[in-house]
């Protein structure tokens, strides 16, 4: 009895180093200097007139902001891995004189009218995904939850005039990872990531590429160039082609 139980207990032991050999992931944070462009509109599908430009209109200002993820990878069969995100998009237009007439929300904004804009549009990703390749270089496939926390505020000063449109909207998005280390430059890698939908006449994506390098136990530093889109097709009464672009750099560390 006293040799099962010592055979069990070394069993357990060795089962449990292995799983903890094998547990990893990767965690990241860092800068994101985005530029907002394309247009909204609310009501939805009403006069082209009513779509409102972030840039002519709304003048937004191009802004650096903070992204965060996280990824935990485990050993047990069939069970998905698990990545955290979460990106921050606020956005401040300055003071502008408009140049044409816009119903937003059930409030007119008269050509002539100074006005000043925030819009947000922050994001909160739980992805479920597997590792279908690694040989060297990492594949991975799965799905991403997206929440998407956010507002378009404008507020004409000259006439107190103020109307902001809430957004606050889950779905689901295909989830996609690749990272290729390079072969003559030791601990250089380039990588890939990104989410994509499409429904109802609805496009959203958020697309992003890297290069990344480690100094030493999986620390490293990473720089790319990020893209979003969120074309919505009268969600909540709320249209839009909005398109969020710039360069990226950040720590992360590796597991």
């Amino acid at each position: 009895m006293k040799k099962v139980s010592l055979i069990t207990s070394a069993v357990i032991a060795l089962t449990t180093s292995a799983m903890a050999d094998n547990i990893g992931g990767e965690v990241a944070i860092g800068l994101w200097n985005h530029d907002p462009s394309g247009w909204i509109q609310n009501p939805a599908n009403t006069s082209d007139t009513n779509k409102v430009d972030l840039d002519k209109d709304l003048n937004l200002n191009t802004k650096s902001e903070v992204y965060i993820r996280a990824k935990i990878e485990h050993p047990i069969p069939l069970f998905p891995n698990i990545r955290v995100a979460y990106t921050q998009v606020n956005s401040n237009g300055n003071t502008a004189d408009l140049t044409k007439t816009f119903n937003f929300g059930n409030k007119t904004f008269t050509v002539g009218s100074t006005i000043k804009t925030d819009i947000q549009l922050n994001s909160f990703d739980t992805s479920l995904y597997y590792e279908i390749i690694d040989i060297g270089f990492d594949a991975d496939l799965g799905i991403t939850f997206r929440y998407i926390d956010g507002y378009t505020e404008i507020y004409a000063i000259n006439n107190n005039l103020n109307q902001r449109i809430d957004t606050q909207v889950l779905f689901p998005m295909i989830y996609a990872n690749v990272r290729v280390p390079l072969p003559f430059l030791d601990n250089l890698s380039i990588g890939a990531e990104g989410n994509y939908i499409t429904y109802d006449g609805s496009i959203i994506y958020d697309l992003q590429a890297d290069v990344r390098y480690e100094f030493f136990m999986g620390l490293g530093v990473e720089a790319g160039y990020r893209a979003q889109k969120y074309k919505f097709d009268d969600i909540d009464n709320t249209s839009s082609d909005i398109d969020i672009e710039g360069f990226f750099i950040g720590a992360v560390w590796d597991f």
